[in-house]
């Protein structure tokens, strides 16, 4: 590709495929210029160095992400939550990004704003706002970090299962029920707890 046709979006949607395809060890500028057919220096020219490119990154995979709010503020957090755990299973690398840098980009801000505005719609205002979005966010991405774990640890669902053992009967009951639920079913059951307790901070402001 000649130099004179990159732009912002078109390096980072060739980080995107990098990332996806090889994880984020092999992101680097000089990879990056390989894969576009440039030399790495002419990514500098767009980004000042890889935490600007990798925010570039997640600001393209947000774009499109927050749905548009329907008035119903459980099926906007619902609607929100599930467009945040596609995307990432999307593009899992992006995980550790979003879980050990802050990024904060027009795009990010918007995404967060919709969130605040779901919660607001339902009936959430100043700290316990902020107490609600930030126990559903760590959900969310604890969920996604557990999922991830065992989708891609090389062991199955039932090794994760804890063994039974004499002496542990709570344990042992639960044996009936531990594979009970796929992923899918799991997560609408835990965010179905996550909006009961928010429902219960409704008109709460402290």
């Amino acid at each position: 590709m000649p130099a004179g046709e990159l732009n912002r979006s078109v390096i980072a949607q060739a980080a995107l495929t990098l990332v996806d395809r090889e994880g984020l060890g092999a992101l680097s500028m000089r990879r990056l210029g390989a894969e576009l057919g440039v030399e790495g220096m002419a990514v500098y020219h767009h980004f000042a160095n890889k935490d600007a490119l990798l925010d570039e990154v997640v600001t393209e995979v947000l774009r499109q992400t927050a749905p548009e709010p329907t008035g119903d503020w459980r099926a906007d957090v619902r609607a929100l939550s599930h467009a945040f755990r596609n995307t990432v299973r999307a593009h899992p690398a992006l995980l550790m990004v979003t879980m050990t840098r802050p990024v904060d980009t027009p795009e990010t801000a918007a995404f967060r704003e919709a969130q605040y505005a779901a919660l607001t719609a339902a009936g959430l205002s100043g700290g316990a706002l902020l107490d609600a979005h930030r126990t559903w966010g760590s959900y969310l991405v604890g969920y996604l970090v557990v999922e991830y774990q065992a989708e891609h640890s090389g062991y199955r669902d039932s090794d994760w299962t804890p063994t039974r053992r004499d002496g542990f009967p709570l344990t042992a009951g639960l044996s009936p029920y531990q594979a009970g639920r796929g992923w899918d079913e799991q997560f609408d059951v835990g965010l179905d707890l996550v909006l009961d307790g928010i429902s219960a901070l409704r008109g709460r402001s402290r």
